[in-house]
């Protein structure tokens, strides 16, 4: 058996799913695809023109390191900063800070389930090891 529906019954069925349908459109007949998900379910924002990987990434750039900032306990503050590690390999750091006493702190917005990523925990020990430095998970 073969169901067969008109132009309009067909745009009334896909309006009634949630799809918008532009019948002049050459691919008429296909459904918008969705947002592809991430491998950790976080959602790309963008906040005042900026762009983070994460509403937590976001949320603590705006509530804790802008605020230090303003208040001119840092000064630096720097985002998405790479580092190069051995084997071609580059490390990102989503922030890095250099407070009035000259500290540095590189520090990486992690939830959970990222902290336990292989990959990024060899990261980790390489940063450790080649630069001498210690990430700050928040």
């Amino acid at each position: 058996m073969t169901l067969r529906l008109s132009e309009e019954e067909y745009a009334e069925l896909m309006r009634r799913r949630g799809a918008h349908i532009n019948m002049n459109h050459p691919k008429s007949g296909t459904l918008p695809k969705p947002e592809p998900r991430s491998k950790y379910g976080n959602k790309h924002v963008e906040i005042d023109g900026m762009k983070f990987d994460s509403q937590h990434e976001a949320d603590y750039y705006f509530s804790v390191l802008w605020p230090r900032w303003m208040a001119g306990e840092l000064v630096l503050l720097a985002r998405q900063v790479p580092f190069d590690l051995p084997g071609g390999i580059r490390y990102i750091a989503d922030f890095v800070t250099v407070d009035t006493k000259g500290r540095v702190e590189v520090i990486d917005a992690k939830s959970a389930a990222t902290k336990k990523n292989r990959v990024y925990i060899n990261k980790k020990k390489q940063m450790k090891a080649i630069w001498r430095i210690d990430i700050l998970e928040v």
